[in-house]
């Protein structure tokens, strides 16, 4: 009994963020007080956000000690790492939504607990230390997000969205789960009982020499199965479309949360798997190559705000991959000290990156939903021209979140692309590093090409300033998210002690 309530309290920043889903859902459901009160379920929602918050904080500077459940989940500061940053997002996420949830005619409570819920999964894909629990995260985070793609189901695109994002997700989820069959069974040959859990399994593989071609094939079907949740290449294709389709505040959402779960996993999973990285690390890095340069080329032509966002996602995806492959690098040319080096500032940089990412991204959608009024989304770059004349103040701050998108300084996505390129650097991948740079340098293009229109082009004739209704909870957000690129592109060490704690998973 005992044992089960310390799993329970190290786990109680996941259960906060559940509970306090259902009880939005209930609340608006049975009270019709509730409901047409419209700014009570994001209220809650937020409060218990900050809850969750304050909790993961308290464990992340007093970790459990001992196995939680039998070793099949972890609180260890990683995972809380992981979860402060997904509690962030979710907040701003959630702030996003309250503006433009009103001016689309949207604003359902079961809105609120949809991302409470995917939060939730996507904070176990970070402590799961067996792949059963990861796949069921795996699916808590993607049922939430198929409903959100589809939430304005009176519009034909959103409903393809949330169609083509369910079967293709269905899809990797058969070879997610078919992956872990095969760990499963291939575990058996390196003398343990059969086991799905990844503390056993990386101890046992720095015993052996070679492991079971099961074991390497369950690997890759396990990678396509978080490839997808990612958005790397070859497993992007419903990218673009889905960001596109869905509501702009979901797109939001989903373009940071499902990334920092799914990287979450993956830097846990193969992490494991250092000790046989010579059967596999050469795949990631040729992914993580044709991840960003695909993601960046395609995003070249569109003329698509939200597509090229989508696009952008991609290239950034494969940065992080850039900063696993760092990571995991057992290289022969190294001491044990220069690769435990490198995987500390590989991990510490993930999780810097994945905090960039996350207010960037949430920040330029936001601004497109700050320029969006009643029954229209502002989505393309001919809604944008001039709008320095127009809308000083948005054009402005979107300049901002642009520049941190391109890795431009004082920029936190400056800072984040210098803490991976200096990580692989330190891993003995010069090659990897300088392909990372090359990639950067083309993005600037596009996100520069963003401001051209902005600054340099004229407005459409009639065009006038135009700002969202009930836009609180955007300016909010995008004040959170504009300061925070800011203060820690220029001072990033406030940030440190994040990366500390997602830098001390050690390697096995």
């Amino acid at each position: 009994m005992m044992n089960t309530e310390h799993s329970l309290s190290a786990i109680l920043p996941m259960q906060i963020v559940m509970i306090t889903g259902m009880l939005v859902l209930l609340l608006d459901s049975c009270i019709p007080a509730w409901r047409n009160a419209k700014i009570l379920s994001p209220g809650l929602s937020l409060i218990g956000v900050g809850i969750a918050f304050l909790s993961s904080l308290h464990i992340l500077n007093n970790p459990p000690v001992g196995k939680l459940f039998g070793g099949a989940i972890t609180a260890d500061p990683f995972s809380q790492a992981c979860s402060i940053i997904l509690l962030i997002t979710a907040a701003l996420a959630i702030l996003i939504a309250m503006t433009y949830l009103e001016n689309m005619d949207l604003n359902h409570g079961e809105y609120y607990c949809l991302v409470l819920f995917s939060t939730s999964g996507a904070m176990i894909m970070a402590s799961a230390l067996d792949l059963i629990v990861l796949f069921i995260a795996v699916e808590i985070l993607s049922v939430a997000l198929y409903v959100l793609a589809g939430f304005a189901r009176t519009k034909v695109r959103s409903e393809e969205a949330a169609l083509k994002y369910f079967l293709l997700g269905a899809f990797a989820a058969g070879f997610l789960l078919y992956g872990i069959a095969l760990i499963y069974g291939g575990s058996g040959f390196i003398g343990l009982n059969p086991t799905t859990n990844l503390a056993v399994i990386g101890k046992s593989l720095s015993m052996i020499s070679q492991p079971p071609a099961m074991m390497i094939m369950g690997l890759g079907l396990l990678l396509v199965g978080l490839g997808f949740k990612a958005g790397l290449v070859p497993f992007h294709m419903w990218t673009p479309d889905v960001y596109e389709g869905a509501p702009t505040s979901v797109t939001a959402y989903m373009a940071a949360a499902a990334k920092i779960g799914a990287f979450a996993a993956i830097l846990r999973v193969l992490n494991a798997f250092i000790p046989i990285s010579g059967y596999w690390l050469i795949v990631i890095e040729v992914i993580a190559v044709l991840t960003m340069f695909g993601g960046n080329i395609l995003a070249l032509t569109q003329d698509n705000v939200k597509r090229m966002l989508a696009y952008s996602s991609i290239a950034h995806a494969g940065y992080l991959l850039v900063a696993v492959a760092a990571a995991c690098n057992s290289g022969s040319k190294q001491s044990i000290l220069q690769q435990a080096t490198a995987h500390s500032s590989a991990f510490g940089a993930a999780a810097f990156y994945l905090l960039s990412y996350s207010l960037t991204t949430i920040g330029a959608f936001g601004v497109l939903i700050w320029l969006s009024k009643r029954g229209r989304d502002i989505q393309t770059l001919n809604d944008l021209k001039g709008l320095a004349r127009t809308d000083p103040a948005a054009a402005y701050t979107m300049l901002i979140f642009m520049l941190s998108l391109g890795g431009i300084p004082p920029t936190m996505g400056f800072m984040g692309k210098w803490f991976i390129f200096n990580a692989t650097m330190q891993s003995g991948q010069t090659w990897l590093a300088l392909l990372l740079g090359v990639a950067s340098i083309i993005s600037i293009y596009y996100y520069l090409h963003v401001v051209w229109v902005m600054c340099f082009q004229e407005p459409e004739e009639g065009t006038h300033s135009v700002r969202a209704e009930s836009a609180n909870g955007v300016q909010t957000s995008i004040y959170v998210a504009v300061g925070s690129t800011l203060l820690f592109g220029i001072l990033p060490n406030l940030v440190q002690p994040l990366m500390d704690a997602a830098s001390s998973l050690l390697r096995p």
